[in-house]
């Protein structure tokens, strides 16, 4: 049963929330890491200019206020990069260097490699050394137990 003047109180204190959830949120069409620090959106406008707010593993679009209130958190909204800002950077490197694109893309990518390599080896380590859900067994006794070799993944 509604309260009549606590009511009221009440909508303005989520609309003040609001207010202030979606003061923050990004203006700029992109992709972004939000406030929590663990999800991600892609804002941008359609062709008649409407905004769309997409969360990666959710098929269902959002409005601004829908995602400043639901994906909130302590940090601040981080803007990710593109593939189109990936190629534009590698272009102007590879002009700024006096290099072809391909040297620079292989260049590039062999420190990736590299670098997954290496955490590859830091995550199998890791699963060797953790304890199989809580049980004094190795994950990799027990997942030999099962014939997978962590090694190989």
């Amino acid at each position: 049963m509604p309260h009549g003047n606590g009511d009221v109180e009440w909508e303005q204190v989520i609309r003040d929330m609001i207010t202030r959830s979606t003061a923050s949120a990004p203006t700029d069409p992109g992709v972004y890491r939000m406030p929590c620090g663990n999800c991600y959106v892609d804002f941008f406008l359609t062709s008649d200019g409407s905004e769309r707010w997409l969360v990666p593993g959710d098929e269902r679009s959002y409005t601004r206020d829908t995602v400043a209130i639901a994906r909130h958190g302590d940090h601040p909204w981080e803007r990710l990069y593109t593939l189109a800002h990936a190629a534009t950077e590698i272009r102007r490197r590879a002009t700024m260097e006096g290099t072809h694109i391909e040297v620079l893309v292989d260049e590039l990518a062999a420190i990736a490699a590299v670098e997954d390599a290496l955490e590859d080896e830091e995550i199998a380590r890791i699963a060797r050394e953790r304890l199989a859900g809580g049980a004094e067994i190795p994950l990799a006794d027990l997942a030999r137990k099962f014939g997978v070799n962590l090694d190989e993944l």
